[in-house]
């Protein structure tokens, strides 16, 4: 019984076209719901037109260089990182609890304070963030500054030949061990540790 509330929609098509029609839908389908289906589609915009489809099974070649190159530049750091961690798990390479306190004293005097961000992004930091810890990361991410607390920049600024490894433990050990005022946040993947006034 049809549904009183569609509208019959006549269509004239050869007898030929009609035929060739029901030939090619499924034997779940009717002719009716494929001719409702490809006037949906057509309307949408889901047909892929046929020499699109045709360029993408000719197996063209695509320029996976750059995503090589990129590859090739992540399985390098990884490298790098298993290095680290290989040394870093070597007995004897560890500094002892005293050291490793030894060492924080002396990271303290090379972790950049809130006061040494500029005025403008102290400024910015004021008026946009209730959390001075995410915007230095803002600001780190925006290159607003040249504030450096990480390890890497910290092992650099001492003169002793510490690893910037050995230099990450010993500003862990601030953060997480004393009392000083030492914070950190990861910008642009990278920890940066700062500490109050």
């Amino acid at each position: 019984m049809p549904d009183r509330n569609q509208v019959p929609l006549n269509v004239r098509v050869s007898p030929t076209k009609k035929d060739e029609w029901k030939k090619a839908i499924d034997n779940d389908e009717t002719l009716a719901g494929v001719v409702r289906l490809a006037i949906d589609h057509e309307l949408n915009d889901e047909y892929v037109h046929v020499d699109a489809a045709d360029h993408l099974d000719s197996g063209d070649d695509i320029d996976f260089s750059e995503v090589t190159t990129d590859i090739d530049s992540l399985t390098g750091q990884v490298e790098v990182m298993q290095n680290q961690l290989d040394n870093a798990l070597t007995p004897g390479t560890m500094p002892t609890e005293d050291m490793l306190s030894e060492l924080a004293m002396q990271v303290l005097a090379h972790i950049p304070r809130y006061d040494d961000f500029p005025d403008h992004v102290k400024r910015k930091i004021g008026e946009t963030d209730t959390d001075p810890l995410n915007g230095i990361k803002t600001a780190i991410e925006g290159r607003e500054t040249r504030v450096d607390g990480s390890a890497q920049a910290i092992a650099f600024k001492l003169d002793a030949d510490e690893s910037e490894l050995i230099v990450r433990q010993a500003l862990i050990y601030l953060e997480n061990r004393t009392t000083e005022n030492v914070q950190s946040t990861v910008a642009d993947g990278t920890r940066h540790w700062v500490r109050d006034a």
